[in-house]
């Protein structure tokens, strides 16, 4: 089975990292929300420009993602019976980038930057964990090929039982 997992808020403390970015980056905060591209997602790019400074400021904060892994990131190779892949919307270059750095890749076998349609039409999975209700919709799987994932009630170990309760 290939099980798709997301990265922002299920691997990777986006929360965290943001918070970051608003340390190191000054205005980073008050214009996040304008620099969405033409599909909703981020472009960094666009922020840099708002913000009037170069792109590469915003870059180089992504050389510290390792800083921002869940510790429950090895209860993944629990299902080294399945092929896991990252499958992360956002823009490719900067999304690429952050999950490169994070480290992660070390736990599964492979990611994919989704910019705009479903998740499961740019990767062949059988199985989507995810944190948001619209990615969960847009994806052409059984209800019982998807789990809404919530660090606030999940972790990995969740997945990993839901994973091999469809064996």
């Amino acid at each position: 089975m290939k099980v798709g997992v997301d990265f922002d808020r299920v691997l990777f403390n986006t929360k965290e990292f943001k918070k970051k970015l608003f340390s190191e980056i000054d205005g980073f905060d008050r214009t996040y929300s304008r620099a969405e591209d033409d599909h909703g997602v981020y472009d960094p790019k666009k922020h840099a420009e708002i913000l009037g400074i170069d792109v590469s400021r915003i870059h180089g904060v992504l050389a510290q993602a390792s800083d921002f892994v869940y510790s429950d990131i090895d209860k993944l190779e629990e299902l080294s019976s399945e092929t896991v892949v990252i499958v992360s919307r956002g823009d490719p270059h900067f999304q690429a980038e952050k999950i490169e750095n994070s480290g992660v890749l070390e736990h599964v076998d492979d990611y994919i930057v989704v910019h705009d349609g479903s998740k499961d039409q740019k990767v062949d999975i059988d199985f989507l964990v995810d944190d948001t209700e619209d990615e969960i919709e847009r994806v052409d799987l059984p209800e019982d090929n998807t789990f809404l994932f919530s660090r606030e009630k999940n972790d990995l170990e969740d997945v990993v039982e839901r994973v091999k309760r469809l064996e």
